[in-house]
């Protein structure tokens, strides 16, 4: 797949996010932030697509939406509400804290997988009823 200008705006442009959620100009500062080396920046700069790895990274340490990552739409942080939530019972509560662990214990790559797939998804819905309309 060849790699057009489009595609190099779009890289570059998820790469300002990334750089402006992070406050990190410099490759080396970003690449401490993503716990990666420089020369990962090169190859996914390089291939035109912002690694999935890092997503999960700026989401699980910094509350960062992955979608406005990648399309600028959406919240640029999750925001998780400051009171623990209120289960109608105790067999309610004890189920959420296993999901939660369980969640916990995926690696990062199947959790990027997941991540992936699911914008996929809500990028191709938006982009059928935008044609729809």
């Amino acid at each position: 797949m060849d790699y057009t200008e489009s595609d190099h705006k779009v890289f570059e442009d998820q790469m300002r996010r990334i750089q402006d959620v992070t406050g990190k100009k410099t490759l080396a500062d970003l690449a401490d932030i993503l716990g990666i080396c420089r020369s990962s920046i090169a190859v996914a700069k390089r291939r035109g697509k912002i690694p999935a790895n890092w997503l999960v990274t700026l989401m699980r340490f910094k509350q960062v939406n992955p979608e406005w990552i990648l399309t600028g739409d959406g919240p640029m942080f999750f925001y998780f509400p400051s009171s623990t939530p209120r289960y109608a019972t105790a067999d309610e509560a004890l189920e959420r804290r296993a999901d939660e662990e369980a969640l916990r214990r995926l690696p990062s790559s199947m959790l990027a997988d997941e991540l992936v797939r699911r914008i996929a998804i809500a990028q191709d819905r938006a982009f059928c009823s935008k044609n729809d309309a």
